[in-house]
């Protein structure tokens, strides 16, 4: 591996997404139920927010990530838009974080759309910055690994909470998250000045401002992102519709809601620790392979979450079973980031135009798009069968609870798995494109000096 950036500056890059990931562990999981039975907010009701606040997002994430490729200015491209985003994640966070018997439907939802577009923010930059940081195929993989065990950092932190002494129970309650806004707003703040100061700007392979003409068409024409966005789509759809009825299905179906802070550290720990392993394994493997690897084991784990049954065991095998579906998650997103910044690299071949903002805005707004769509759909349909999200519940309404809760994400999983070997730009093919690069960058050199 081309080492070129320190170990120290890409722990400063990935540190901003310790608080940001401490908002997307509650956004679809914790938060909706927490409205639901404290506010009283209808199921289908808050399943309407989730899908709407995903609309905004389709509008607003190519948006941000075309602004973020045009900006310019002394602090670079990335860097405005971080700092940007994390204020407003900030004013949004501590809103969002205090539901009570007085917050309604319109309070969750404006809530919710602040904090949605602050981090969209950071994260759309963000990502694009990885490409500009490191050009090797190995490399992306190391910093993406480093980047997603900051990612599940930020679940650690988020699942201690209940865990202080501050707190009379271990369940997430609205102190709970009242508490852990301030710790969210403390380290947005810290890590964002550490990032902006240590981090040089990266070196974008062509720095001419992109146009939105040039963009569309780069994203329609580009045939491995189109297949791309249709693994992560499918497996994102997948992801939302799941932690959408974690809530009930810990708390309602298995009758352990004292558990979720024990399940949800094991599950962020596991994570914590995998992440640069899967780095490793994306450089040596193939990050396409590792993308096939996790997303059919997901299928794996939610077979085994099928079969776990209300009872003395339930905590135990809940515990095992998400631990390992973290394991295979976290080498999920490590693929993702890494195979995006090869995407770019591609599509910057093809066009001659440095778009990484628009790509990565793609991941984000389809990661927001498939996780809040997949909740609002769970969430949904769960309705229609007459879940009760304070009552008993059987028959019709546990079936349709379990169709959305696993059937149809076991489906998703298996064509994102399918699909996931398919992928065409492997290690040799990304060595052919980087070579290509390097020297349209020689004779461009050539030419200026001439």
């Amino acid at each position: 591996m081309n080492r070129t950036i320190s170990n120290g500056t890409i722990a400063a890059y990935a540190a901003p997404l310790v608080p940001i990931w401490m908002l997307h562990t509650p956004a679809l999981s914790i938060l909706p139920g927490l409205y639901a039975t404290v506010s009283g907010i209808d199921l289908a009701v808050i399943g309407a927010i989730l899908v709407t606040s995903r609309i905004l997002d389709g509008v607003t994430d190519p948006l941000i990530g075309l602004l973020s490729d045009a900006t310019r200015t002394a602090l670079g491209r990335r860097k405005p838009w971080i700092i940007a985003g994390g204020l407003l994640c900030m004013v949004g966070v501590w809103f969002w974080f205090r539901p009570s018997a007085d917050t309604g439907a319109l309070y969750f939802f404006l809530a919710s759309i602040a904090v949605y577009i602050g981090w969209t923010m950071v994260e759309i930059p963000h990502g694009a910055w990885l490409s500009e940081l490191s050009g090797d195929y190995e490399e992306r993989s190391h910093i993406a690994g480093i980047r997603t065990t900051a990612i599940y950092l930020g679940y650690v932190v988020f699942w201690l909470g209940p865990f202080l002494p501050l707190f009379e129970t271990t369940e997430i309650t609205p102190e709970v998250t009242t508490f852990l806004s301030w710790v969210v707003i403390v380290l947005m703040l810290a890590t964002m000045t550490w990032a902006v100061i240590k981090v040089p700007e990266g070196n974008p392979r062509n720095s001419e401002t992109p146009n939105l003409t040039a963009a569309i068409s780069g994203l329609v024409s580009n045939k491995p992102l189109r297949l791309f966005l249709v693994i992560i789509g499918a497996s994102w759809l997948a992801s939302g519709m799941v932690a959408g009825l974690y809530f009930f299905f810990i708390s309602s179906y298995l009758e352990i809601p004292d558990k979720f802070g024990h399940i949800g550290l094991a599950v962020a720990a596991i994570g914590f620790v995998s992440a640069s392993i899967w780095g490793w394994a994306g450089a040596r493997l193939g990050k396409h392979r590792v993308l096939v690897i996790c997303n059919l084991s997901t299928v794996i784990t939610l077979v085994a979450m099928s079969l776990i049954r209300p009872g003395p065991h339930a905590f135990s095998a809940m515990l095992v079973i998400f631990s390992l579906s973290a394991l295979f998650s976290a080498g999920s997103t490590v693929a993702y980031y890494a195979l995006m910044a090869d995407v770019v690299d591609y599509d910057t071949l093809m066009t001659r135009k440095n778009n990484a903002g628009n790509y990565y805005a793609l991941i984000t707004l389809f990661q927001k798009v498939g996780l809040g769509a997949g909740a609002g759909l769970a969430l949904t349909v769960s309705a229609l069968f007459g879940f009760d999200a304070v009552g008993e519940n059987e028959g019709w309404a546990l079936a349709g609870f379990f169709v959305a809760f696993i059937v149809i994400p076991i489906a998703l999983n298996l064509l994102a798995t399918i699909l996931a070997t398919l992928f065409p730009i492997t290690r040799r093919r990304h060595g052919i494109i980087r070579r290509r690069l390097d020297s349209l960058a020689l004779r461009k050199a050539e030419a200026t000096r001439g």
